[in-house]
């Protein structure tokens, strides 16, 4: 490897580190324009270890940002750590494996307060002109711990119901 190829993986590697954490922060601090910088216009979302179904297709990323937008608006907070970063790059195409803890709380009454996901992010990327973005995340759960229940009931909520503000 010469000390070019060395430093251009370096400088891959830690764009890579920053997509990733950019993907968590956007999530947590709800900023959508932030979270929709991580993903190429069309993206697969494969969560289907907590959600089992069929895998899925790319769809349009504002769509899908859009329904996490909905999902988190009805949260009371989020945590998501996304750690022990592996990297696969290949030219213009990279693979992230990074562990993650995921906290979700939402004050419902209804079987406890918080939801925890533990597990590995496989997330699928491709260098663009505006840097590297992901096309598909895949998420393998190891272990879940609290009220699961409470994305459902997050994703039914009214916007008006207990909880956040909304705009």
């Amino acid at each position: 490897m010469t000390t070019d190829d060395v430093l251009q993986r370096l400088a891959d590697e830690a764009e890579l580190r920053d997509l990733i954490h950019r993907y968590a922060f956007g999530l947590d601090t709800e900023d959508w324009e932030l979270w929709r910088s991580v993903f190429a216009d069309q993206v697969a979302i494969d969560l289907t270890d907590f959600q089992p179904g069929p895998i899925p297709e790319p769809i349009d990323a504002d769509i899908h940002v859009r329904g996490a937008r909905r999902l988190f608006a009805n949260l009371d907070a989020s945590q998501h750590f996304i750690g022990t970063h592996r990297f696969e790059i290949d030219g213009d195409r990279a693979v992230i494996k990074a562990h993650m803890r995921a906290e979700h709380w939402l004050s419902s009454g209804e079987g406890g307060d918080r939801y925890t996901m533990f597990g590995t992010y496989t997330d699928e990327c491709i260098r663009t002109p505006d840097g590297w973005k992901m096309t598909r995340v895949k998420l393998a759960l190891l272990r879940q711990e609290g009220n699961r229940h409470l994305m459902h009931l997050a994703l039914t909520r009214r916007p008006t119901d207990q909880g956040k503000e909304h705009a």
